[in-house]
């Protein structure tokens, strides 16, 4: 479901960003069901005028909030979760799973907003709740561990996350877990690549640590195995070598794969907000109160390439013509080929972008203002099958 998960399908996570961009964020898919907003909403009052469990609870909450983001009502959606977590943080003891998915969720929401230190911060609520009621070798400990470590990543702090990473690499080998150690070994190799994109002298670093994830000889590492590949060649291909791609995505072939896995996406550069050249809004026209969004619908053919992209649904204000970037964008993914249905020309899917203006104190300044340069967030909202756990590992897509 939107928000609560804390696995990242890995073959998407091996497309990092070369960017400011967000990486569209996998473990985010959303699971659309058509239940009506009034639905939803109807079914928390009634949870909460019959004093329901907090289990049942957080669920009915969870489920009106994802219905508030995906009709566009992200601020309602937050303060959806915030009232919920207000009533339920104090059972974490008892229900560590339940309390970490709404702190979770309530983290994406508010980095979405435009608050990403806060939503940094919720992340790591989240693993409190979770190490409350759990043991610390548990896998939703170490997998939202690994969450915590993504955000040091977002902001910036390079060491902090590589930290992490390695940490729980060490964790999850001790402790018999090589589907948390994988995740972990990748997003290490991930980070170190990101780096290297604008610093060649992260290239050796990344180097070993694809390696490091290729030489592994369990079976349970043969996705993150195959995640190193792709790695590897949006690598070569990004650093000027334009052959490298076709070669990398025609040995895919061999793969069979059942599945659309994105290789490559160009940058995604976006502009300043017009008329916001000093780099931060002044006024409060538009600081994120309407957001900024776009449901895009496209298809992946077998070959890999987007076709047929349109734009279904969009909010009604923007500071920019950035939804023309983002389209022109999707135009240029390249997708592992892979194998579709008889009579089948396509797998079609759903993506929703948000552009947002983070909220940040200048210097010497008590007053907080938001940037007016935006980034972008992307969220599928297509229905994925949740990766299943390796043999011997405890389920890790869901904490």
């Amino acid at each position: 479901m939107l928000l609560r998960s804390a696995c990242a399908v890995l073959a998407l996570a091996a497309a990092f960003p070369a960017n400011a961009q967000d990486a569209p964020e996998s473990d985010q898919t959303i699971v659309v069901t058509g239940t009506p907003l009034w639905q939803t909403e109807a079914a928390l009052k009634d949870c909460l005028a019959r004093k329901c469990p907090p289990k049942d609870d957080i669920d009915a909450s969870l489920a009106h909030a994802e219905n508030q983001f995906v009709a566009g009502q992200y601020h309602e959606a937050r303060k959806t979760l915030a009232a919920a977590r207000s009533r339920n943080a104090r059972h974490a003891a008892a229900f560590p799973v339940e309390v970490a998915d709404l702190t979770r969720a309530y983290g994406r929401l508010t980095e979405v907003d435009g608050y990403p230190d806060l939503g940094r911060t919720l992340q790591i609520d989240a693993l409190d709740a979770l190490k409350a009621g759990l043991d610390k070798g548990d896998s939703r400990v170490l997998m939202q561990r690994l969450m915590v470590g993504d955000q040091f990543g977002k902001r910036g702090r390079f060491r902090a996350a590589v930290d992490v990473y390695a940490k729980v690499t060490r964790q999850a080998r001790k402790a018999g877990l090589p589907t948390v150690a994988g995740f972990a070994m990748l997003r290490e190799a991930m980070i170190y690549a990101a780096a290297s994109y604008s610093n060649p002298a992260y290239r050796e670093g990344t180097e070993r640590r694809i390696k490091a994830i290729e030489q592994t000889p369990e079976p349970a590492f043969a996705e993150f195995r195959f995640a190193a590949r792709l790695l590897r060649a949006r690598l070569a291909s990004e650093r000027g070598d334009p052959a490298a791609l076709d070669t990398a995505l025609a040995a895919f072939k061999r793969d069979r794969l059942d599945r659309p896995v994105l290789v490559f996406a160009p940058p995604l550069l976006i502009q300043r907000a017009e008329g916001h050249e000093s780099g931060r809004f002044r006024d409060g026209r538009n600081i994120n109160k309407v957001p900024e969004w776009i449901d895009v619908r496209y298809r992946i053919a077998a070959d890999g390439t987007v076709n047929d992209i349109e734009t279904l649904r969009e909010s009604s204000n923007f500071q920019a013509t950035w939804p023309k970037t983002v389209r022109e964008n999707l135009a240029q993914r390249r997708y592992a080929p892979f194998a579709l249905p008889a009579g089948s020309d396509g797998l079609t899917k759903v993506e929703r972008f948000t552009m947002v203006y983070d909220v940040y104190r200048p210097t010497g300044s008590r007053l907080r203002v938001r940037s007016s340069w935006g980034r972008i967030s992307s969220l599928d909202l297509t229905a994925e099958a949740t990766p299943s756990a390796a043999p011997g590992d405890k389920p890790v897509g869901k904490p």
